[in-house]
């Protein structure tokens, strides 16, 4: 009897993929749970680490957006939302989220029973053994006694665990029965195995020069903003800027498989961006402000050149054909935060 993969979800996978936003790795892997391709094991600790880190993410955004969102009044949908709900509405509506993947996907969760390997936890802490880390190692012992819970489960079912993490420390923890693997790749297989992606690879090769100037429209978008400069650069007055150049780089060969549905294929490419910006600030810190005129004098003019690459997250939704014969390629999303990232 074959019985499907163990798989353990680490709390870095649940923030790298943004928590449950939809189309993400999260769900696929919630899919793969519901039709029992793989089982999904955690602990309660790793539960209380991800509720915590989900409430803060809240917590955070939502005053962001409260101290920014006053422009939002103008338009009446942003606002009625904004007067409809509170922070502390969003973050029981955040953590429902997560109690509704652990039960949709009847992911089993292990006590603090499974918490016993004291002794061998401590010896890892004070001989520097993963997942320990130099100058962190306190904030590690939630992952050392996941890790030894998870050991002790293994071997009551007699199967190995599939560890997915984003973490270092924790994927480099040797273990006779954890399987550390790279989460992306991971889910993109499993959730292509039976189906033929040659056509989908195909039509990515035949439609990259049309998907890369889509791309680079939508970064020269992003870019054609004086305050992205201005906040992230830390300047004083952005008086002028230009878009140099931008160069969207698509390897057609490097995709993941998120989602596949009836004749739908669902992936992620992660284009390679390019781009300069010049950017010219006025500098008042010599400067001397006349009342009478009202001008000041003395300014410097500073000339700041962008010079910066990185790597977006596309979402490309794969049409195979239907009774028409036709197959089509389409952006389904974009995130252009990394940008921002790049320009600091």
């Amino acid at each position: 009897m074959v019985f499907p993969d163990l798989v353990f979800i680490d709390t870095s996978v649940y923030k790298a993929e943004n928590f449950f936003a939809p189309g993400n790795r999260i769900n696929s892997l919630k899919q793969l749970a519901t039709e029992g391709k793989i089982k999904l094991v955690t602990t309660e600790i790793t539960i209380q680490e991800t509720r915590n880190h989900i409430q803060s993410k809240v917590r955070e955004a939502w005053n962001d957006f409260d101290k920014e969102s006053a422009i939002f009044r103008n338009h009446p949908e942003i606002d009625a939302w904004r007067k409809s709900t509170n922070k502390k509405k969003e973050v029981e509506y955040a953590l429902g989220l997560f109690d509704d993947f652990l039960e949709k996907s009847k992911t089993q969760i292990l006590n603090y029973a499974y918490c016993t390997s004291i002794e061998k936890i401590f010896s890892d802490y004070f001989e520097k053994r993963k997942p320990f880390g130099e100058g962190k190692k306190k904030d590690e012992f939630p992952d050392a006694f996941v890790l030894t819970s998870l050991e002790k489960y293994s071997s009551e079912v007699y199967q190995n665990v599939i560890v997915l993490s984003n973490d270092t420390d924790m994927s480099e923890y040797e273990s006779k029965c954890l399987k550390h693997v790279d989460y992306r790749q991971y889910i993109s297989t499993k959730v292509a195995e039976g189906v033929a992606l040659d056509r989908v690879a195909k039509k990515l090769k035949e439609e990259k020069m049309f998907l890369e100037p889509k791309i680079n429209d939508a970064v020269v978008d992003y870019l054609d903003d004086f305050r992205l400069y201005q906040t992230l650069l830390d300047l004083t007055e952005v008086s002028y800027y230009s878009i140099e150049e931008v160069i969207v780089d698509i390897n057609e060969f490097d995709y993941e498989v998120l989602s596949v549905k009836a004749n739908v294929v669902e992936v992620e490419i992660q284009p390679e961006v390019r781009f300069k910006v010049n950017v010219d600030n006025v500098n008042y810190d010599m400067a001397t402000y006349d009342r009478e005129d009202g001008k000041w004098y003395n300014t410097e003019n500073e000339t700041y050149m962008v010079n910066s690459e990185t790597t977006i997250r596309v979402i490309l939704k794969y049409h195979s054909a239907t009774q028409n014969g036709i197959d089509y390629l389409d952006i389904e999303d974009m995130d252009l935060t990394p940008l921002a990232d790049a320009i600091k």
